[in-house]
């Protein structure tokens, strides 16, 4: 990678780091998702910066890929669980992180995400470059189970490259055979999910976040929904979209289905635990160095 790249997702960091403080301080019981949705996708852009994609917001039993709808009439409430995903690019230089608040008594719960992570970086700092992934995931795993919890394993860290938001390679939060290892100058997201529950995600239904699948337009005779390919094209690239931000489109759902029969889009429906149970979040970005990391997040 060149030093200019580097920089760039460096400064991605800087800017998700003062957003994630501003919206911490912003959060309080009884406010709607979508205005925090809002606040925290606003403040990006206000930094210089531009979302890498819409903002998850967890509650409860949801562990990954919800955001709120434009008209989302839901709230904080009292005891529930928030988890706030968020990513910054840079010209397609990304950061990623994601930090959990408590509403109720669940203290335990965050801390054990929040440790899983902390001490997986710690590993990848005393080794750098040539640490293996089961290593990284054993530590995971272990910091979760012995505060009671059982780490989600079929979510999972991951790289970032430019544009991409889930490369190569996945780092699972649970110890598996896996000879890989990480080299020098890798960008590498580590994000532990701790639950209360089975373990394991599944889907739900009607997905609110989108990805361009592949650029290729053949077939497409309507015009709407070639006007909202050229606008995705244009806009986001290859990086995951909310629906709320097209909403200025006319059939904007007849159009998107059109696009996925087209294999051109794909969605993200959101993940919840399999028995309902709580889960927690958290996730730093990293840039593995020769013999330690840096920390973007």
């Amino acid at each position: 990678m060149k030093q200019k790249e580097i920089e760039k997702y460096k400064q991605a960091g800087k800017i998700l780091r003062e957003v994630r403080k501003e919206s911490k301080d912003y959060i309080e019981e009884g406010q709607k998702l979508i205005e925090i949705a809002k606040f925290i996708e606003d403040k990006i852009k206000q930094g210089g910066a531009k979302p890498a994609f819409p903002v998850n917001i967890s509650l409860n039993e949801i562990a990954a890929h919800y955001t709120p709808k434009k008209d989302d009439q839901t709230k904080v409430e009292k005891d529930d669980i928030l988890t706030i995903d968020m990513g910054v690019h840079i010209d397609g230089y990304i950061a990623d992180s994601a930090y959990t608040l408590d509403f109720g008594d669940n203290k335990e719960l965050i801390q054990a995400s929040k440790k899983a992570v902390e001490k997986a970086i710690q590993k990848v700092e005393e080794k750098g470059a040539g640490i293996s992934i089961t290593e990284i995931s054993q530590t995971i795993e272990y910091q979760i189970k012995k505060r009671g919890f059982n780490p989600i394993a079929n979510l999972t860290g991951h790289g970032l490259k430019k544009y991409e938001t889930h490369s190569e390679p996945s780092i699972p939060n649970v110890k598996t055979p896996n000879s890989e290892k990480l080299h020098e100058n890798q960008i590498v997201a580590i994000e532990p999910f701790a639950t209360d529950g089975s373990g394991r995600v599944k889907e739900g239904s009607n997905p609110q976040i989108f990805s361009l699948k592949q650029t290729k337009q053949r077939g497409v005779r309507d015009r709407n929904a070639r006007k909202i390919l050229k606008k995705i094209k244009k806009e986001y690239k290859t990086l995951p979209f909310a629906k709320r931000w097209l909403t200025q489109f006319k059939k904007l759902n007849f159009s998107l289905k059109k696009l996925q029969q087209k294999n051109i889009l794909r969605s993200y429906s959101p993940l919840k635990d399999r028995e309902n149970g709580l889960v927690s979040q958290a996730e730093e970005t990293i840039i593995v160095k020769e013999n330690s990391c840096e920390k973007t997040t």
